[in-house]
């Protein structure tokens, strides 16, 4: 599965971006090559915007090959200590609103 999407250079030239993916066998990522994970429920919104489920350190080489400036955190639970470090290095700003969920339950009433 490829990733692919447009950058629009200065100076009006297009350049095309192609991030590889790969499968994941047994829900486990093989620790061997270039490969990169993206989290589960990874998409792009729009052109630098994207939307994921929390990342774990397996998606930490896509996250970087994305070149995210800053991750907005919906959850009120506080951020993992392991994930600010991998923000820290890589100077990626951390926006923190904590939300209750708003799923609405279906059922009998």
């Amino acid at each position: 599965m490829k990733l692919d999407h447009e950058v629009q250079q200065e100076g009006g030239g297009d350049m095309c971006r192609t991030i590889k993916l790969s499968t994941m066998a047994n829900g486990k990522p093989d620790p061997i090559g270039d490969e990169l994970y993206p989290p589960v429920n990874f998409s792009m919104v729009d052109y630098g915007i994207y939307r994921s489920s929390f990342p774990d350190p397996a998606n930490f080489s896509f996250l970087t090959a994305l070149g995210l400036r800053s991750i907005v955190y919906l959850c009120p639970e506080k951020y993992p200590e392991h994930n600010l470090e991998f923000l820290k290095s890589n100077r990626i700003q951390l926006f923190h609103f904590g939300m209750e969920g708003t799923k609405v339950r279906m059922g009998r009433y």
